[in-house]
Formats: C-alpha cells, structure tokens, sequence
C-alpha cells in the first residue's frame, strides 16, 4: 500500500486559529488483495508550542472517508480527508478573565496578577504539520511528513506492535 497523494486545504474561518483539511489518497500496489481489516492508517499533526517545542496536537481531529467504500477492491486511491480545527484563542474570554484578575487584586498580593501574566503568552499553540502512516497487517507500508523533518524528530515504528 501507498500514499498517492496529499492535498492540504486551508479555510478561512472567523472562528479558527487554524482550519485545515488533509485529503489523503490511499492506494495498493497494483495486483495485490487487501483486507481492509488489516489496514491501519495514522494521520498526527503536530504544533509549535511557544515558538520552541514540538508536540502532537491538542487541536480537534476529525476523520472522514470520501470514497464510500474504501475496500480497496479498485485500483482508484481511496480518499481520506482529515480535519485539523484549532478555535481562535478566547480572546475576549480570556482578556476579561485578566480583567478580572486584575479587578481581584488587592494592593500587597501579587500572587494571582503574576501567575495570570505568566499563563498569557506561555503555551501558545499554532500548527506546524502532520504525518501520515499507513500499515498493513502490522507492518509500515508507507509514510509522508510535512515539514519532513518530522520523520528525524518522530521516527514511525516499523509495525503498530512496537513501542
């Protein structure tokens, strides 16, 4: 099995840091029988976090088929789109909770001021990429990455058994 293509979509979206859709077409190798059973197939995104480390996503993950039947009985790619959703920051949420952390202090406690502050800017998220596995009956068929240096950081494991 292989990964035919990927096509990246980015939607404008008044509500969304980020809204992204991956379609990931799936193909098998010409002349082989697959049971879809057997198939396994991993799409991770990942985010920079505070402009240094990098993480899996805590954004939302949605997983859709748009091939009805993705059987793989057809030598087609079957096609999986795959959502990444990262709500804008509750902007004006979180300005009036510091408002209001800042209404709560009374002179002489800097406690509370001071951990609000720190918790601002500290573990800002914002999407960086993604990798795509694909397995079969256990074993790594294929793998894609964008950045591709995703693939050094986060080698894949050669069967979804291993550590």
């Amino acid at each position: 099995m292989g990964i035919a293509e990927v096509k990246s979509t980015q939607t404008p979206d008044p509500e969304a840091e980020t809204n992204l859709t991956l379609q990931v077409g799936i193909k098998k190798q010409p002349g082989a029988t697959i049971d879809h059973m057997k198939v396994k197939i991993l799409v991770e995104f990942y985010d920079m976090v505070a402009d240094k480390d990098i993480k899996l996503t805590d954004a939302d993950v949605n997983y859709e088929w748009l091939t009805p039947k993705h059987d793989w009985t057809d030598t087609n790619p079957e096609i999986l789109s795959v959502n990444y959703l990262r709500p804008k920051m509750r902007g004006v949420s979180s300005e009036a909770a510091l408002s209001e952390t800042a209404a709560a202090v009374k002179p002489g406690q800097k406690g509370r001021a001071a951990k609000a502050g720190s918790l601002a800017g500290g573990g800002e998220r914002r999407y960086l990429g993604y990798r795509i596995l694909v397995y079969y009956n256990d074993k790594l068929q294929a793998v894609q990455a964008e950045p591709s240096r995703l693939l050094q950081l986060f080698p894949p494991s050669k069967s979804t058994s291993s550590p």
